[in-house]
């Protein structure tokens, strides 16, 4: 008999625990020593500097207006010896490193600009924010035109003047424009509001307060903005009918017309409950009629004005959450 019954197993847990750790060794270092081990690794990915000459353009842009002093200065650290891409107010594609999106909101630029501006050699921006600037009265650029990846446009407030360009309407992939508060732009004729709009049928916002429109408005204003969820013609100078197929936007939520008291032969429709309006104003826009008991069906609704309308007393007056309204 064996004095010791384990050590038959002796020789095989040897060899066991010898390949053990040899294999053990051997994945230690192929892990640390291969260049596949940098894809495991917490190091942060690279991302490329931006373009000399978008960072160029950008200091031109920049340079071309007068700032004022007591503002907070966005544009401090605007300097050639940094990335651009770490600057307040740009963005810049991770992969290749171009300047995808610029906002100086409020920056207190004040100048004029034009088709001639180094801002158009930015010709990867996807987003445009210039509101509330002072730019002298100028035109809206028609250079706007060589942006054709702009998603999102807002020069509100912004002391622009004249017609609305032409361009506009080539920015296929436009989904939120907002040129409100430019008290001197307007749309009128060549292009019209009907033309302008006709081949964005990606636009989601739509907001244009203060600009003059003062001609009449085709009741298929907005024929192809199926897509369409925020829409602000507040005091547009707007004429003609009410254009009524405006509510039958599929995915419109918010719609204000406030003090467009030119428009005539207006009513409100019947509303259903699968409308998605949450925000309807519309005072001062000779609406008249009566107020259908349907407004009720809008259950999502979280603010109305139908104030300054000739609605009809009596028919109002079935609706008592809206008593006053006249």
């Amino acid at each position: 008999m064996l004095d010791n019954p384990l050590n038959i197993l002796a020789p095989n847990y040897d060899m066991a625990h010898t390949s053990f750790f040899f294999i053990f060794l051997l994945t230690h270092f192929l892990f640390y020593s291969s260049p596949t081990t940098f894809a495991f690794s917490p190091t942060n990915d690279h991302i490329p500097p931006c373009h000399d000459h978008e960072k160029s353009a950008l200091l031109q842009f920049k340079d071309s207006f007068s700032i004022r002093e007591y503002c907070d200065q966005k544009l401090e650290g605007w300097n050639q010896a940094s990335d651009c891409c770490s600057w307040d107010g740009i963005e810049c594609e991770d992969v290749t490193g171009h300047v995808i999106s610029l906002d100086l909101t409020s920056s207190c630029l004040s100048g004029s600009i034009n088709s001639s501006s180094s801002l158009f050699q930015l010709l990867h921006l996807r987003s445009l924010n210039l509101a509330d600037n002072d730019f002298n009265r100028s035109s809206i650029p028609s250079a706007l035109g060589h942006f054709p990846n702009l998603t999102h446009l807002n020069l509100s407030n912004s002391g622009f003047s004249g017609p609305i360009p032409s361009c506009i309407s080539n920015l296929s992939k436009l989904s939120s424009l907002d040129l409100s508060w430019n008290a001197g732009l307007e749309v009128k004729t060549n292009p019209d509001f009907k033309t302008l709009f006709r081949k964005l049928g990606s636009l989601q916002v739509v907001h244009l307060d203060r600009v003059d429109m003062s001609s009449t408005v085709p009741n298929d204003i907005l024929a192809n903005a199926s897509s369409l969820v925020s829409l602000s013609l507040r005091w547009c100078y707007l004429r003609g009918e009410f254009p009524t197929r405006i509510f039958q936007l599929p995915k419109l939520e918010v719609l204000f017309l406030d003090g467009n008291p030119n428009l005539t032969a207006g009513h409100l429709p019947e509303f259903h409950s699968t409308t998605p309006l949450r925000e309807l104003s519309v005072p001062s826009c000779n609406l008249s009629g009566h107020i259908p008991s349907s407004l009720q069906n809008l259950t999502q609704l979280v603010y109305l004005d139908l104030s300054d309308n000739p609605f009809s007393v009596q028919e109002t007056s079935s609706l008592p959450w809206m008593a006053g309204t006249n």
